[in-house]
């Protein structure tokens, strides 16, 4: 096998997962997840006849971008069952060595007739039944308590990670602003994956300029580190809550705070609900 097909198995796979990204997004079914890569490469090796010996590896390049993708972004981590996940890949896997061994390997032509297909044929029925027939037990993984309780763990996970990493420049005696500093790295790091920020570090190395820097998005007109944003943010917060308490409740506070970096509401509740099972996670411990 050359350069060069190996290089179109990993643009056909690419291809693959933009389409499939695109149809998850519409939501579509867990069989449909599964079937649709195997009706790609069957198609494949019909439209492309000479490609048909190589086309397993499509999938196989496709299941492997698709997991670099899933290991890159914390958001879709939090809304996928990881046992669901592995299970779809496995299958897509599994039916696509069937597809290849039985079908693909055994005839010239893509284009088969019944005869020799109908074994396989009844493969794929008896596989269509069995992911019917558990289909209301993966439903169910994906309930809102489910979701809730990934959102949990992943806010802890990630404050556990953030405390042993940055608790140096961030212990404070005033509790409300350390507990919300991690809540801003927080929801940074759910929002934007480490893969993004090294880009962007990448091009504000390169065209220098008055432009956010670090994990806190600081606006600075050189470059400034992940350690010195936290700094800098840190001591914005704390002047402006010394400010702010004179006059106001500790839970206005709080919001005014947070409007300081961001003006949505919806991103507001967001950081106060992480702000409060950090508040509920250090009171338990």
């Amino acid at each position: 096998m050359n350069l060069g097909i190996i290089s179109l198995q990993i643009l056909l796979g690419f291809i693959l997962f933009l389409i499939m990204y695109y149809l998850k997004s519409k939501k579509i079914s867990f069989q449909d997840q599964i079937i649709i890569p195997n009706i790609y490469i069957i198609l494949l090796a019909s439209i492309i006849a000479w490609f048909k010996d190589y086309t397993l590896l499509v999938i196989i390049f496709y299941l492997v971008i698709d997991l670099i993708s899933f290991g890159l972004d914390p958001k879709k981590q939090m809304k996928t069952n990881v046992k669901t996940y592995l299970e779809i890949s496995f299958l897509t896997l599994l039916v696509g060595v069937l597809i290849y061994s039985f079908f693909l390997t055994k005839v010239k032509s893509a284009f088969v007739d019944m005869e020799i297909f109908k074994n396989f044929l009844w493969v794929l029925i008896i596989f269509y039944g069995y992911q019917k027939l558990s289909n209301l037990e993966l439903s169910k993984k994906m309930k809102d308590s489910d979701y809730n309780l990934n959102w949990q763990e992943y806010v802890i996970m990630f404050y556990a990670k953030y405390k042993n990493k940055y608790h140096y420049l961030i212990k404070s005696k005033n509790f409300l602003i350390e507990n919300l500093i991690y809540s801003f790295l927080i929801y940074e790091s759910y929002n934007h994956t480490s893969f993004y920020r090294a880009i962007k570090k990448i091009k504000n190395k390169i065209f220098k300029g008055n432009t956010t820097y670090g994990i806190l998005e600081v606006t600075s007109d050189h470059f400034i580190t992940e350690e010195e944003s936290i700094s800098i943010f840190k001591e914005r917060l704390e002047n402006k809550e010394k400010r702010l308490k004179r006059t106001n409740k500790q839970e206005e506070i709080l919001r005014k705070l947070i409007r300081e970096k961001y003006k949505e509401t919806k991103t507001i509740n967001e950081i106060i609900k992480i702000y409060d099972l950090i508040c509920d996670f250090n009171k338990k411990n």
